[in-house]
């Protein structure tokens, strides 16, 4: 009888490991999943389930809701702007192309018109000053609406929500070189953010905003970051009491606790925390743009607190990966293991 209850324990046994050995791993989470399928199968039970969380999204120009004022020199002045700068950009913006403009590429429009009327104000004040004055009037208001127009373009612009919104998946490898790519481009988008920068031109910038609305990196970087976090909370009922049936709770350190310490030392220190510490670095270099962005929309708070949630993102990593540590510590201790052994 003893022999039969034996071999029906040691064949449950092989069915739970081959059938988490079989459990494909969730998209972009690889090192976690190949982790707790080692644990799950020293420790004999079966495999957690994971549970993604549901995707952080921009807010929309809807969601903001803005309501700018229109500002329009008469049809008269505009005509007799024609030997001005501001004149042909104000031609190139009633035009059918220039109505089409929206996102970061109208506020690039809007900020090369205002510095052309304070330009053309100058040039008038000598032989028209009436003029003169009311261009710079129009300048001076354009001015005060700015930070209104700059609120609009990045709710409006897809590439900037493309860069602070979650992809549907995590990234699965962290590369440098790739992040490299997509700083440049954040870089001449930031030159058209920051008014004390020199502009980029129209085709350098009509080339990053491409790059960032198509490439999917650093919102797959963001989704990483946090559905590694969630993984690792999903494992704490896995760690939490790993001594008892590992056996260190009675004499003598059986050979399941010998294996889990290799799991520990092979898989969660080796791929797991490399992982997790390419994608923390690549997040802490992200974080002037996520704080330029938040200087830059201080008068809407749905995007304040969505940029806060984002840059929290790396800081709850951390902070989760240390607490699932402090269960192998509790684990270590108890079987009596010595740190680095």
């Amino acid at each position: 009888m003893r022999r039969i209850v034996t071999l029906n324990a040691f064949l449950g046994y092989i069915a739970l490991f081959m059938v988490s050995a079989c459990s494909p791993a969730p998209t972009g989470l690889h090192q976690l999943h190949d982790y707790q399928q080692r644990v799950a199968n020293t420790l004999a039970v079966a495999p957690i389930i994971y549970d993604p969380l549901t995707a952080l999204r921009a807010p929309t120009a809807r969601d903001v809701q803005l309501t700018i004022p229109r500002l329009q020199l008469s049809l008269l002045d505009s005509m007799r702007l024609d030997t001005c700068k501001a004149g042909q950009l104000i031609a190139e913006r009633n035009s059918a192309l220039g109505r089409l403009e929206a996102g970061m590429m109208r506020y690039y429009s809007d900020r090369k018109l205002l510095a052309a009327l304070y330009e053309c104000s100058t040039e008038l004040a000598q032989d028209n000053p009436d003029l003169a004055a009311r261009v710079l009037e129009q300048a001076q208001a354009k001015a005060q609406l700015m930070p209104l127009l700059l609120l609009q373009a990045l709710s409006n612009d897809k590439s900037v929500r493309n860069v602070v919104s979650m992809a549907d998946r995590p990234l699965a490898v962290a590369d440098s070189s790739i992040l490299a790519t997509r700083i440049d481009s954040l870089n001449t988008v930031l030159r058209v953010i920051n008014t004390d920068a020199e502009l980029p031109n129209e085709a350098e910038l009509s080339t990053a905003l491409e790059q960032l609305e198509k490439d999917r990196y650093i919102a797959q970087l963001w989704r990483a970051l946090q559905e590694n976090r969630k993984y690792l909370q999903q494992l704490q009922p896995l760690v939490a009491e790993m001594s008892a049936p590992a056996g260190c709770l009675s004499a003598g350190v059986p050979n399941r606790a010998r294996v889990l310490r290799q799991v520990f030392i092979s898989t969660f220190s080796g791929p797991v925390q490399q992982h997790i510490g390419e994608l923390t670095r690549q997040s802490r270099q992200l974080t002037p743009y996520l704080e330029a962005l938040a200087a830059a929309t201080n008068a809407a708070e749905i995007w304040q607190e969505h940029l806060r949630q984002i840059g929290t993102l790396d800081d709850q990593l951390i902070d989760a990966t240390r607490n699932h540590v402090e269960y192998w510590q509790q684990f270590f201790a108890d079987c009596n293991f010595e740190p680095g052994a």
